[in-house]
């Protein structure tokens, strides 16, 4: 008898525990605002899958999530000062026939925009190098006689030469190059000994006939 008195003290003792713990459970819970409520529904993932290649429809529903503008125009893509924005224009429908939301495109704009002037930078250095370089050779070639043949030079380019093409010769640093300074000092020369000889009035032409004839003998 006494054995089966210790184990309902026991069974006893088991049930009120497990009934504190109960409460203690109920106390928690209501310290947080009551019961709580099942769990709701998972909400649906921003990308379940990719859609399949020539999915167009797909594609366009996933690029409008990460954020691509409706229309290229939505980039708002910085032109450079001096450019007409036609490039921007042509690189922002390439950008957004690519994908991209607004914040990758005017990224690749800005770095696109710094490479063009570092380039654009590096390039005028090499020609500023270059003329100079070009400038010194015909210097020591001409020697003493370098500021005489540069005054023939300059008058034989003020003739024949429109400001355009003077321009770009100055711009480019092409007017220090050997090649061009000389064959502007023998245009020069050839005008300046037209000076000195009379043409026949026979022959109105025949002073730019023989002229021509002076600098490329060659033709014909």
């Amino acid at each position: 008898m006494s054995l089966d008195a210790t184990g309902g003290e026991q069974a006893a003792a088991e049930t009120s525990q497990a009934t504190e713990t109960t409460q203690a459970a109920e106390q928690a819970t209501s310290l947080l605002g009551g019961q709580q409520q099942q769990q709701e529904t998972a909400p649906e993932p921003f990308l379940a899958a990719l859609p399949e290649a020539g999915d167009k429809d797909g594609w366009a529903a996933v690029y409008a999530k990460l954020g691509r503008p409706e229309s290229a125009d939505g980039y708002e893509i910085p032109v450079p000062e001096g450019q007409d924005g036609e490039f921007a224009k042509t690189t922002a429908a390439w950008m957004h026939e690519m994908g991209l939301n607004k914040q990758q495109a005017q990224g690749l704009a800005e770095k696109w925009n710094a490479f063009q002037t570092q380039h654009a930078e590096a390039q005028q250095a090499a020609i500023q190098k270059q003329a100079e370089t070009d400038l010194a050779s015909v210097r020591q070639e001409w020697g003493k006689d370098f500021d005489a043949n540069k005054s023939v030079m300059e008058r034989a380019v003020n003739t024949f030469a429109p400001p355009e093409f003077i321009e770009m010769l100055d711009k480019s640093g092409l007017i220090n190059s050997p090649v061009i300074a000389k064959m502007f000092l023998k245009i020069g020369a050839a005008i300046n000994e037209d000076k000195s000889v009379a043409t026949p009035k026979s022959s109105p032409q025949g002073g730019e006939l023989d002229l021509a004839q002076r600098l490329w003998p060659d033709m014909k």
